[in-house]
C-alpha cells in the first residue's frame, strides 16, 4: 500500500510540477502581451494559447487537489453512518470516481485520434490542438489514479477515520471543514 500512495504521490507531484511550469509560460505569455501591445505588436495567437495552458493548468492540478483534500467537501448524510458504512461508502464512491474518470479519460483518446486523423488545427495559430486533448486525457487519468489509491486504502485500512488517510501517509494536507463549519440550525 505504501508504495501504491508513494507512485501516486510522485505522479501527482510530476503533474503539478508541469502546471507550474505552464502557469510560469502563461505569466510570461500575458506579460510579452500587454508589452507587445504596448508598443503596437501584440502577439498574434496569445488568447488561443492562454486557452490552451489554462486547459492544462486546470487539468494537471486537480490529482495533486484532490490529494491534498482541497476539494469543497459535503457531507449532509454520511457523517451520520455508522464507522464501517462510512468508510465502505467512501470506497465505493472512489471507486466510482475513479471508473468514471477512466471512462471519461479514454473517450478524450478516442476524440482526440479522430481529431487527429482528420488534420483538424486550431483556428488563429494552426497548431494541432488535438495533443492537448491527449494531456488533458492524461490528466483525468491521474486523477482516476488519486481516487483509486484513496478508495484502496479505505478498503485495506482497518481504521474507519477517512481523515486518516490525510494524515499519515501523505503530505502537506489540506485540513478538513468537518470542524470549522457550524452546523447548528439557526
Amino acid at each position: 500500500m505504501k508504495y501504491l500512495v508513494r507512485v501516486e504521490r510522485w505522479l501527482c507531484l510530476a503533474g503539478l510540477a508541469l502546471a507550474g511550469v505552464l502557469l510560469g509560460a502563461l505569466v510570461l505569455l500575458s506579460g510579452l502581451n500587454v508589452f507587445g501591445r504596448m508598443l503596437g505588436h501584440p502577439i498574434s495567437g496569445s488568447y488561443e494559447l492562454s486557452g490552451f495552458l489554462g486547459a492544462l493548468i486546470a487539468a494537471l492540478a486537480l490529482a495533486d487537489t484532490q490529494r491534498k483534500r482541497g476539494h469543497v467537501e459535503l457531507d449532509m448524510f454520511t457523517s451520520k453512518y455508522p464507522p464501517l458504512v462510512k468508510r465502505l461508502v467512501g470506497a465505493f464512491n472512489m471507486l466510482c470516481g475513479s471508473l468514471l474518470l477512466a471512462v471519461l479519460a479514454v473517450q478524450q483518446v478516442n476524440r482526440a485520434r479522430r481529431l487527429l486523423a482528420a488534420g483538424e488545427l486550431s483556428e488563429t495559430l494552426r497548431l494541432p490542438y488535438p495533443w492537448l486533448i491527449y494531456a488533458c486525457a492524461g490528466a483525468l487519468m491521474l486523477l482516476a489514479c488519486a481516487y483509486f489509491t484513496d478508495a484502496a486504502y479505505l478498503i485495506t485500512r482497518r481504521d474507519p477515520d477517512t481523515e486518516a488517510l490525510a494524515t499519515e501517509h501523505r503530505r502537506g494536507v489540506v485540513t478538513s471543514i468537518h470542524n470549522e463549519v457550524d452546523m447548528t440550525p439557526r
